[in-house]
This record gives C-alpha cells, structure tokens and sequence, in this order.
C-alpha cells in the first residue's frame, strides 16, 4: 500500500498451520495491501500454506513472496522500517506512534507461531502492539487490527499531505 510514500509490507513469520498462512493472505489482499511475504514456513504451512497463498495471490494479481527466514526477507526488501507486532504485555510502543512521520518501506511481522517471536528476532525492529487492544487475541487477529489501522493511519497521513488540506475547525 503507498498511499503516501509509505509503502506497508506484511510479513508472516515462523508459521506452522496451513489455514494460519490463507488466513493472513486473505486479510492481506483483502484490506488491499499488494506484497505477502511468508518466511521459516515449517510442515503443512510450507507443504500447502503456502501454495494456496501462492494461487490466492495469482488469482487476485497481487504478490507473495516467501523467503528462508527474516533476515533474509530483511536483506532483500531493505525496509526502511521494521515493525514487530506482539500483544500488548511484550510490546510498550503502540502502532500509531511508531508509524507517524514514517515514509519508505515498512515491514510489519508477525509471529506466526507461539510465542510469536524469538528474543533475537525482537532486535530486528520495533516491538509494537495494535492500537487499543488490551489482551492477546491470537496471530491472525494481531494481523487483521494491526493491518487495518495501518491502512487507516497511512490513509490518514496521505490526507494530511494533500495540497489544500484544512485540519478540522481550521479557518
């Protein structure tokens, strides 16, 4: 999505469930973002996960990318920004704060797995926890809010920039 020369990069990490991988895709794609990257797919995520989300991508003319591990996924895509999604208890930043002001790639990961993320991976990025949500509701969940308040702040960004923008109340 580059609404505003911020272009968001979902990524799925550690995953072993096939229906985790088309579930994500599928919140993906349909909030509109345009690249899925998949990375460390392990047993019935790599065996058909990831095939489905390959043909759910193909069928829809969007992207998906899989990779070994995120570094690699890192290294490739040269983010200007990696954003690790956790629950609210592993993660102090929420995601509007570290998205203001942002421009470039960012990398939104999430755990596919539990615990979500490993320590070292935790060094890769920014822990960030989904604006307003105060318990853990689950990877795919993290995905769906995380992705769908990312869209509405890089919306709301894009319309701040705009030529001839008033804020509200604004003479």
């Amino acid at each position: 999505m580059t609404d505003t020369g911020v272009e968001v990069i979902p990524l799925l990490h550690n995953v072993y469930s096939q229906q985790r991988v088309v579930e994500v895709a599928k919140v993906v794609y349909g909030l509109g973002f345009k690249v899925f990257v998949v990375t460390k797919a392990v047993g019935s995520a790599a065996q058909a996960g990831v095939p489905e989300a390959q043909k759910l991508a193909l069928k829809l003319d969007r992207a998906f990318i899989y990779l070994p591990d995120l570094p690699d996924a890192i290294e490739v895509l040269k983010p200007d920004k990696v954003l690790l999604v956790l629950p609210r208890k592993y993660a102090p930043t929420p995601v509007s704060e570290a998205v203001k002001g942002a421009s470039g790639k960012v990398m939104v990961v999430f755990g596919g797995a539990e615990p979500g993320l490993t320590k070292r991976e935790l060094e890769l990025g920014i822990a960030v926890h989904p604006d307003g949500i105060e318990e853990d509701v689950g990877a795919t969940g993290l995905a769906a809010i995380s992705l769908y308040l990312l869209r509405t702040l890089v919306g709301a960004q894009r319309a701040r920039t705009e030529v001839g923008y008033r804020a509200p109340g604004a003479p």
